[in-house]
């Protein structure tokens, strides 16, 4: 195998995990906007079974991102689109 093919092969595995990692920063970056903990963001954005939290918060985190985002800029969030935060940071949490 030459060298062009063993390094598109290394990018390639490295890519989800490349993804997940700059995720974990915007999941960051709404917490720290709406005043949730990451859990929650998770919690409302996508599966709400794997948090503990669920039965007890769900609906006070989801009424609480409403409130800060609007709520247009909550449902393109939650549709996997890109809004763009009071501070002018862009997001987009991309769910699997």
């Amino acid at each position: 195998m030459n060298v062009v093919a063993k390094i598109a092969c290394v990018v390639l595995a490295c890519a989800p995990g490349l993804a997940a990692a700059g995720g974990g920063m915007q999941v960051d970056a709404v917490a720290h906007a709406t005043g949730l903990t990451p859990s929650e963001v998770q919690m409302v954005v996508g599966a709400r079974t794997p948090h503990p939290e669920y039965f007890t918060s769900f609906e006070r985190a989801q009424r609480r991102m409403i409130q800060v985002l609007g709520q247009q800029r909550f449902h393109d969030l939650v549709a996997g689109h890109e809004i763009v935060l009071d501070d002018g940071q862009r997001v987009a949490l991309v769910q699997r």
